[in-house]
């Protein structure tokens, strides 16, 4: 029957997503945030950087899962997140994106012990 077929799938899907949910629970449990660094750009972070045309843009580095550019969430581990990484203000990165070689200036880092 095509409805109990449907509905295992959904069922299917759920339980994959519940089991996702409870191995990063358990993942950010362990995560211990001392060691991040206090003034340096690292998962949490909040970075301001400046592009060749002097436009700004603000990102949060954040889960792969979590990331929503529209947002200004992005992966810590897109492009622009592992240039980011480890940098501080007044360091300047050079990104290979979808539209092309980019670079930019950190003009701010806020991290998660900022807040």
């Amino acid at each position: 029957n095509a409805e109990y077929q449907a509905a295992k799938e959904r069922q299917r899907l759920v339980e994959a997503r519940i089991s996702l949910l409870q191995t990063r629970v358990s993942e950010i449990a362990l995560m211990n945030l001392d060691q991040l660094p206090h003034d340096r750009a690292a998962f949490g972070s909040c970075v301001t950087l400046r592009d060749e045309a002097d436009a700004t843009v603000t990102y949060e580095l954040v889960m792969p899962e979590d990331a929503d550019p529209d947002k200004g969430w992005i992966s810590s581990a897109s492009p622009v997140g592992r240039a980011i990484i480890g940098k501080e203000e007044g360091d300047e990165i050079t990104v290979t994106t979808p539209k092309g070689v980019r670079e930019f200036e950190i003009v701010a880092v806020a991290t998660i012990h900022d807040s």
